[in-house]
Parts: C-alpha cells; structure tokens; sequence
C-alpha cells in the first residue's frame, strides 16, 4: 500500500468529524475489536498521557511532548483534527512520520477492518463500520506499542468515557477547562459535559485538571471521588505570576515541585499560560517519579514549543496578493476559544502590527451593514466560517467590539454551518459582513477592506474552524505549511 492508496482507504472510512447530520450513539465495540485483531496493542504502550477537555486540550498536548523532548525524552503525540496533513496526527519526537510509515500501518490495520462486522460485535446491532478516527488511533497505538516512546501524549477526540482513545491505560490523565461544545452528543450542562469527560479517570492514579467553573469543578471532584482517582488542580500544583506578553509570546515566572523560574513561550495569549500550567503540573506529577524531568530541561523545551493555527501568525505568504496585511490564523470554534481569541487582540495586537505605505482604495465592498462603528481600537478584518451545530453568536460576540468587517465563508466540509445562517448571527451583531464563495475569495475580499482608506493595512483574523484553518494556510503557500510542523518529516 503506498501513501496515497493509505490516505484514499482512510477516506473510505466513515469520518464523524465531516458527516453532517446526527451521529450514531457511540460506542467502543469497534475499536476494541479492531485492537484486538491486531494484537491489543493499547495494553503495550508505555507511560501514556491522555489528554481530554473542552478548550486547550491540543494546546496542552503540544506542551507535554515539547516538554519531554527537551528533557531528553523519546515521544509519541496523537492528535486531532489535522490542520494540513493528516501525518499530524501521530508523531513521534516531534515530527509527523514520514509517509512510508504511515502507509505500512494502514496497511497492516486494513484487513482486519473488515472483519469488524456487526456480527463480530458484542453487542452491536447498527452496522455502523470502523471510522477514520478509530482506524487512525488505532494506527497510533500500534505504533507507540512497537517503537516504545519514553511517553506517549494523546489527546482525546471528543468527550472521554466513550472515545477510542479511552481505551489507552493511562499512567496520568489530564482534563483541560470544560465549556459548551458538542452539545447534542455530550450533553447541555457542565456537570454532564463534565461527567463524559471524567470517564478517563483511573482508579489509585492521578487526573490533573486545569481551571474550572464551579459546576464541572463540583463534577469533576465527585467522579475523581467515585473512581478512586487522586484529583490534582493544576492551579494549586503551579503557580504563575509576572506574565507579559510580547508581539512573539509571553513570559512568565512559574514555581512548581520540580523546580521554579522563567518561561518564555513563543504562542499567543493568556490562555496559553492556563494550559502551560496545566502542562506544568502534569510534569511535576511526572517528575515524582522520573528524574529525568528537570525545570530547566523543561523550560527549554517549552520555548521550542509550535501548534498550528492556534493564533498562527503569517506575517508573509507566497501569494503576492496577500502579502499587504498580518494575517492570523485561529481554530477558534466555541465561545470559550472566542473569548479566548479576543484577548489575544486585545494584549498582542497592538504589538504585532506592522506599518506599510500607503496603498491603493479598493472599491468598497457591497453588502452587509454597520461597519463597526464606535468600536474600540485594535480593529482587525474578520475571515470567519464554522461547521454546523457550533455556538456561532456566543463564540463570535466576544470577537465584535475588534471586528471593523467581517468575510463569511463555508469550510469546505459537509457539516460547514449555510451562509444564510452566518449572515443573521452576524446581523444581530451589528457586524457588517460580506459573503464569499470560496477561501480564495474570501482572502482577497479581507485584504481589500484591509489596506481600503488606511496608512497601515489592517490585520486579517481568520477563525471558526479547524478545517477553514488549513484551507488557509494552504492558500497562503508552503511556507505556512513549514510553519504549521516545521520540524515535518521527510517523505
């Protein structure tokens, strides 16, 4: 099986994270079938980490493993959705493995996929097959159990108690700041989002959990209680004072167990110091029992630390079109990555732009009303697109008081939210809005109203989803493609 027949049986699969519609209850027959057949390879991984939550959950994972490494460490990283490419989504020291690889666990998986019938499974009745992301996880199972990384990080899909990835045996798990997301499959409360998400507690081992509201906290603690698992809060574990933000990070003073000083992170947000610290208190749990992780190692490897399109800046592009404005690229698709979006413009913005000369007034764009009047400075154009059943108002709303003008646009994916839909939530707003049929167009459409009547042209924001990320950095050119793994492996 080459790469490409790989990637084309993966999209053969039914992939949940682009069906529009309802999904099927979930379930773990498939997965522990497909595990089984391939000799449990989930029960041969060493000093796994998992990682769940609503918000910061990848952010965290990136972290741990940059972390690791910089002690010297060997790693495997599980993570989704890809942004670019979907070698992402296992890695090993950092790096996506290479194509050939790839294509050598599809292959040895693909078999035995279908042998994963309804007959097969006890119990199951529905017929629904093996999916792209139980095959991928799979993948990265078998591969973390062969090649036997120091630590293997891995992030969970969706909820906890019923995702594939629960299947793992975690020596630590990990839940980031629980919020309003997936709402039809994992509940509308915090308390029963929290209670999904607690399913991958261990019995006699540690959860680190990151800040909390006070409903999932309450949960949290009541499940970690039932389990039998020791309930660690990072913000008791670590503490943070003097952080900064500069127009390429923030950095901060941290004190923890296993040592204290300096950390400068080369991402964008307050947020990231949240989630730094929840890492920070995962590794002190860690260090208790490997002195291999030291403060310093640590600190080091944070600062190497890079995730893509999480406030990704591409200050240039291989386009000529678009070379006039910043553009920043965010997954930001709930209202707690909104809010979380907002105060990144708030306190980097002011520092990230750049001045140009004057440039020629494009027309002025054609439709939509109020043009952000009266809205306070920083003011960036807003490229925006979501998939369907996402919180569009709530997450947008915290974004409005920056937004000079906004560019709708639909991912291409089959779950992406109408335009028509778009248009009213930014309506009631009061944000004026255009319409685009494509990225491409978009872009074009966000850097004209950007340099339109400016000395210096106007950052454009990109954000609402995952998969209008990586449109976006495709179209910005391989460049961005480096930025997104710059440490990608060959082929």
């Amino acid at each position: 099986m080459t790469y490409s027949q790989a990637v084309q049986f993966l999209d053969s699969l039914v992939n949940y994270e682009k069906l529009a519609g309802p999904r099927n209850e979930f379930k773990l027959d498939n997965i522990r079938r497909l595990l089984e057949l391939a000799g449990s390879p989930e029960r041969r991984m060493r000093s796994v980490i998992l990682v769940a939550g609503t918000k910061g959950k990848g952010s965290v994972c990136y972290m741990l493993e940059s972390a690791l490494r910089g002690c010297k460490l060997s790693t495997g990283m599980f993570v989704s959705p890809h942004v670019l490419d979907v070698r992402e989504r296992i890695q090993l020291d950092g790096r996506p493995i290479p194509k050939r690889l790839f294509a050598s666990l599809a292959a040895r998986l693909a078999p035995f996929v279908s042998s994963v019938r309804p007959s097969s499974l006890v119990p199951r009745t529905d017929g629904v097959p093996v999916s792209y992301f139980e095959m991928t996880t799979a993948m990265a199972f078998l591969l973390f159990a062969e090649r036997q990384p120091d630590y293997s990080v891995i992030e969970v899909g969706l909820g906890g108690r019923l995702d594939a990835t629960n299947l793992s045996d975690p020596q630590i798990s990990v839940i980031t700041r629980i919020g309003y997301d997936h709402l039809k499959v994992l509940g509308n409360t915090l308390t029963k989002i929290a209670g999904e998400k607690a399913g991958i507690m261990r019995k006699g081992r540690s959860v680190v959990i990151g800040e909390q509201e006070p409903e999932a906290l309450a949960a949290l603690k009541r499940k970690a209680r039932d389990a039998g698992a020791r309930l660690v809060r990072s913000e008791s574990s670590v503490s943070v004072r003097s952080t900064e933000a500069t127009a390429s990070g923030l950095s901060f003073r941290a004190r923890c167990r296993h040592g204290a000083g300096e950390i400068v992170l080369p991402l964008l947000g307050h947020h990231q110091v949240e989630n730094c610290q929840t890492a920070l208190a995962v590794l002190n749990e860690l260090s208790m029992r490997d002195r291999r992780i030291k403060f310093g190692r640590v600190a080091r490897g944070l600062g190497t630390v890079s995730i893509p399109a999480r406030c990704q800046v591409v200050r240039r592009s291989s386009l000529s079109a678009y070379r006039s404005a910043l553009v920043i690229v965010d997954s930001c698709h709930n209202p707690e990555s909104g809010r979380a979006l907002a105060n990144v413009l708030r306190d980097h913005l002011p520092k990230l732009r750049t001045t140009n000369r004057r440039l020629p007034h494009p027309r002025p764009l054609p439709e939509g009303e109020g043009r952000g009047e009266g809205r306070q400075s920083p003011r960036v154009i807003l490229v925006y697109g979501s998939l369907g059943g996402k919180l569009v108002e709530e997450t947008v709303a915290p974004l409005a008081p920056f937004v000079d003008r906004a560019v709708l646009v639909q991912p291409d994916n089959p779950r992406a939210m109408p335009l028509a839909e778009l248009k009213r939530v930014f309506s009631r707003l009061r944000i004026g809005h255009v319409t685009a049929p494509d990225i491409r167009a978009a872009l074009f459409l966000a850097r004209q109203s950007a340099i339109c009547n400016l000395q210096s042209a106007m950052p454009v924001v990109v954000a609402g989803s995952f998969y209008l990320a990586g449109e976006v950095l495709k179209v910005l050119g391989p460049a961005q493609r480096r930025r997104a793994w710059p440490a990608s492996a060959g082929v």
